[in-house]
């Protein structure tokens, strides 16, 4: 018997309760976030109210986030994304390889490393729910906002790893929340910007999108996210072209009772233009809650209250059921207490700091990357520098570097001169050159002429996974363009995919290629130690690109 979630639950009003089911992240309204958690009136909290238009430093982050438990009336927990660790969010931490380059180990032992490190840092940081790990099996290539967030386009590797990743956050007391129910990797459009369907009958979705799911209840998953896609295979009829995320049938009926599933369902964000636009923020968040879910990721640009009065103006007037209410609040307060959430204690800025970046999660980091790179060509790899030679880095930049990513809230970072500063410590003879990662005609021309004046090109393209980019997860023909033509070269051009591999199907055959599947510190250091012949390349593909490139290629 949890008696401190007992006794919590016999105390709290129907506004506190309605409240502990809405995920606060309206960054504009810390006032109306500090009056409701004064009153007890919030469950969880994002940490979007802290890093939007605020701060993401160790020290001021600790400090803010124990002024929210100061403030609190109720116990609650903080919840974020961190699908590559807490540095998603923060400027401190473990920064981890992407989920694809995971999948290219094919190491179970991997797997559960990174979700434990992932999980003892946000932990240690006050976090209780963590919206990962992603459990999409991405079948179609042209993916733009899953690609490489999934492990793999098969079940297998993404039930395995992704198990083993969950395993490791709850051994650390963390609670995992695996997505986007009830799957996101056969999707050909962002659903940050419209909706996405998915047309499969419910024996596909059975066998590939809603395996990981099935095998991973039965092994104690305890929470999952749910995603705004229409699955009309999967809808009553009274239902026609609703998102899975407002289903009743997909969330009630499937999920929740034919699917087993005991634990929290969290919707994805409220905030996404795909179900905001169609269906307006209140009505969207009763219709959620109406559909089976225990807490919704309230709109971070709207006064949370306005979703906290529709609710409790749905629960009165009797179209959300009161008992529906009562057992998720239940199911939350007995999560958060089995985690220790409740106790909402001060965070300890020295434990703190010696836990997260703890060098031997770093070094686990490291050989994440390391075991992923996968050479993909390898004409002139290792690259063969004669005394006097020079090289040149072609790096590409977006638009996006510098800013924040929207939904994501991640910071997007400029990697090349990081690129460039560790290639100069195998030799000091090289340049950079950067070039748009959308180049037009005297752009090109430019790299070309300086490229020949080079007796060795290293071109190196970030490939980004970004919502409401146009080329998120992929690159434009023109840079296909540059980077044929770079090929032509012959084996002096060297190409670093940090991204996607599925831009193999958009260039002729490389003479010269590895992939990184991300731009993580420890990707780039691996590639070059492949590059310079440091080390010899482990990794697999845990995709299928084309005939040549399969599942579970490497040259």
């Amino acid at each position: 018997m949890i008696v401190k979630a007992d006794y919590i639950f016999k105390n709290m009003t129907l506004r506190q309760k309605v409240g502990y089911m809405i995920c606060v992240r309206g960054y504009d309204y810390k006032e109306e976030i500090f009056r409701m958690l004064s009153e007890g009136c919030i469950g969880t909290a994002g940490s979007i109210i802290i890093t939007q238009k605020g701060t993401r430093n160790l020290d001021e982050v600790v400090s803010a986030m124990n002024r929210y438990y100061k403030i609190s009336k109720m116990p609650f927990g903080f919840f974020m994304d961190a699908e590559c660790g807490i540095t998603d969010m923060f400027d401190f931490g473990t920064p981890f390889p992407t989920f694809m380059a995971l999948g290219a180990t094919f190491s179970a032992e991997l797997a559960y490393k990174m979700g434990n490190i992932i999980a003892k840092e946000g932990r240690a940081l006050g976090f209780t729910i963590l919206c990962c790990p992603v459990l999409d099996i991405n079948t179609n290539p042209h993916n733009p906002i899953i690609c490489t967030r999934a492990i793999s386009d098969r079940a297998e590797p993404v039930i395995l790893l992704g198990g083993e990743y969950i395993r490791g956050m709850q051994d650390a007391g963390m609670i995992p929340t695996g997505k986007h129910f009830p799957g996101h990797g056969d999707t050909g459009v962002d659903s940050h910007i419209s909706m996405p369907v998915v047309e499969h009958d419910k024996d596909r979705l059975m066998n590939m999108e809603l395996k990981p799911y099935r095998e991973l209840i039965k092994e104690g998953l305890p929470g999952i996210m749910t995603a705004h896609i229409i699955f009309p295979k999967l809808l009553e009829k009274d239902e026609e072209g609703l998102p899975a995320t407002l289903s009743r049938n997909i969330i009630t009926n499937i999920l929740r009772k034919e699917l087993g599933f005991n634990g929290l369902i969290l919707s994805d964000s409220l905030a996404m233009k795909g179900i905001k636009d169609i269906y307006g923020l209140e009505k969207c968040a009763v219709m959620a809650v109406k559909a089976g879910h225990d807490i919704i990721l309230q709109d971070y640009n709207t006064n949370p209250e306005l979703t906290l009065n529709a609710l409790v103006a749905a629960v009165e007037s009797g179209e959300i059921e009161m008992a529906q209410i009562d057992e998720s609040v239940k199911r939350i307060l007995t999560t958060l207490e089995q985690t220790g959430a409740l106790d909402n204690k001060p965070l300890d800025l020295d434990e703190v700091r010696k836990i997260t970046g703890a060098s031997e999660h770093r070094a686990v980091a490291r050989e994440i990357a390391d075991r992923s790179v996968t050479l993909m060509e390898g004409c002139n790899i290792p690259l063969d520098i004669k005394p006097g030679e020079r090289i040149l880095i072609i790096a590409t930049r977006s638009e996006e570097e510098g800013k924040i990513a929207e939904d994501f809230h991640a910071n997007i970072v400029s990697k090349s001169e990081y690129l460039y500063n560790k290639c100069r410590e195998y030799t000091e003879n090289v340049v950079l050159h950067s070039v748009s990662d959308n180049p037009d005609e005297s752009e090109v021309n430019k790299v070309l002429d300086i490229s020949a004046k080079y007796d060795h090109v290293i071109y190196a393209t970030f490939i980004r996974v970004i919502s409401y980019k146009e080329w998120s997860g992929s690159i434009p023909s023109s840079q296909a363009g540059l980077m044929n033509a770079l090929n032509r070269f012959g084996t002096k051009a060297a190409f670093v995919i940090l991204g996607s591999p599925y831009v193999l199907n958009k260039v002729e055959r490389l003479h010269n290629c590895v992939v990184t599947y991300g731009d993580c510190e420890y990707s780039i250091d691996a590639a070059l130690k492949v590059l310079f012949g440091r080390m010899k390349p482990q990794g697999r593909l845990p995709v299928s690109i084309n005939e040549r490139y399969g599942f579970g290629y490497r040259a």
